[in-house]
């Protein structure tokens, strides 16, 4: 005789939407998600956790850089999306989500870079890098997330990373030296 499936009311998978997309998994050393934690306790503690990074390209092939809305003064050009990835979420399916949130786009090609050991934030993390390509659409930004937004080619990315390197992210000079961004 079987016995019959036991559930559990306190598993945080079982647990309605809200709830869980406040729960991120820690990550251990291999980047595998092995307990759930509310999101505040992770970035307090600098737990590991997994995150995604959103390249976007037009059909001309140009990257998009943007600087989101920040009350601290150190602004940087970024990539257009990044994310925390909620328990039972996939990293792509964030990816998806953050494209939708902050770019109205919801039905663009996506494809994994690669996933790597990062430091963010003084925490470290799994992140997974997407490219999202071509965007053929009429561009738009979530002004409340966007401050400002810029598509830039090869020659004009090196330019500006050549007159200020400071001025990007580590993750976008890091990817651009893997050849990673115009490729």
């Amino acid at each position: 005789m079987k016995k019959p499936l036991l559930t559990f009311s306190d598993c945080p998978y079982c647990l309605d939407e809200n709830i869980r997309n406040t729960l991120i998994e820690i990550s251990d050393n291999n980047g595998s998600p092995f307990l759930l934690m509310p999101e505040r306790i992770v970035k307090k503690k600098k737990m590991g956790h997994r995150i995604i990074f959103v390249v976007l390209k037009d059909k001309k092939k140009k990257i998009l850089l943007v600087k989101k809305q920040s009350e601290t003064n150190k602004v940087l050009w970024e990539f257009p999306c990044y994310g925390v990835v909620y328990a039972g979420e996939s990293a792509i399916g964030t990816a998806y989500k953050e494209l939708k949130k902050h770019f109205y786009i919801d039905s663009i090609t996506i494809k994994e870079i690669t996933t790597l050991p990062y430091l963010h934030n003084d925490i470290y993390v799994s992140a997974t890098i997407f490219l999202a390509e071509p965007f053929l659409g009429t561009f738009q930004y979530n002004p409340e997330t966007i401050a400002d937004a810029m598509f830039v080619d090869k020659e004009e990315f090196n330019g500006l990373l050549n007159f200020d390197p400071e001025m990007f992210d580590p993750i976008i000079t890091w990817a651009n030296r893997a050849n990673w961004l115009y490729k």
